[in-house]
Formats: C-alpha cells, structure tokens, sequence
C-alpha cells in the first residue's frame, strides 16, 4: 500500500536527484574537453604540429585555458575556460588578434618584450594585465609558444593562461 501524499504536494528530494545533478555537470564538463581536445588535433593535423607539439596542448588543456592562433596571431580556437576567465565567446573571439584583451592598465613594456621574443621564435612567459568583456581589470599569467610544423615554419602561436590573483 501507498503512504498517502502530502497535503504540502511537495515531493521528497532523494539521493538519485543529486546525483543526477552531479552526473549531468560532469558529463557536459567531459563533453566540452572532448570538443576541445578535437578542435586543437583538427588544428595540428591542418598546420602539420609534430606530435610532441599536440600531446603538449592536450595535456595542458586541464590545467591552463589554452588559446591558439596562427602565425598573424589572429585567434583560431578558445579552450574551456575562456569564457568565464575573459566574458567573451570563443565566437566573439575568433579572428581577433589577443591584444583586444589589453587596456589603459597594460603594461606596455611586457607587451613590447612578448612581441620581441616571439618575433625571435622564442617562447614566452609573462603576467599581463588583460580586461574583461565588462571591463574589469584581471591578471593573466601567460606562456605563449611558436608551434612549427614538420618542416619548421611558423604555423601557429599557442598560449597557456591562467587568472592569477593581484
């Protein structure tokens, strides 16, 4: 026999909904990297990326928000992340060179250095001092990498960021 329902007509919350609730977060998370991680080996095996160069990227995408552009610097893909770290879309930010970030706050000194280096094809590492879509001030610590293809050109810039706090 049924017990009788609640005069209150509000269900019970059991252990199963919570779950549920859990579940879905982290297969929509495993989602989003698998789309990630798809987008970044269509990138590598279009631009020719030795497999060191992919296997690095990939292994980085859980720690760093990843972006990569191409040898103009005009952004090409966004990883997770990005969106909740700058309040713009991979969509608004695509084609667009990374210094849209950049501001009044900048400090133009470190951009000068950045540029300097990976006009020498060095590897980058800098803390920078970016704006959000809405405005606000935020501290990015940022590793940015010439990727070369298998015949050593130029092919793409990639770039591991962090939000660091002030």
């Amino acid at each position: 026999m049924l017990p009788e329902p609640s005069k209150n007509r509000r269900a019970p919350l059991l252990c199963w909904d919570l779950f549920a609730v859990q579940y879905n977060s982290l297969m929509q998370a495993a989602n989003e990297q698998q789309e990630s991680v798809r987008a970044v080996r269509e990138l590598a095996r279009n631009n020719k990326w030795s497999r060191e160069q992919l296997q690095e990227a990939i292994d980085n995408m859980h720690a760093y928000v990843v972006v990569v552009t191409d040898k103009l610097q005009r952004i090409a893909f966004t990883g997770q992340g990005f969106f909740e770290m700058t309040g713009y879309s991979g969509e608004e930010a695509k084609g667009r060179n990374p210094k849209f970030l950049q501001g009044a706050a900048t400090n133009r000194m470190n951009t000068g250095l950045v540029k300097q280096q990976l006009n020498q094809n060095e590897p980058s590492e800098i803390i920078l001092e970016n704006y959000r879509k809405n405005g606000e001030l935020y501290l990015c610590k940022i590793l940015i990498k010439p990727v070369f293809n298998m015949r050593r050109q130029l092919v793409n810039y990639i770039a591991y960021e962090q939000e660091i706090a002030a």
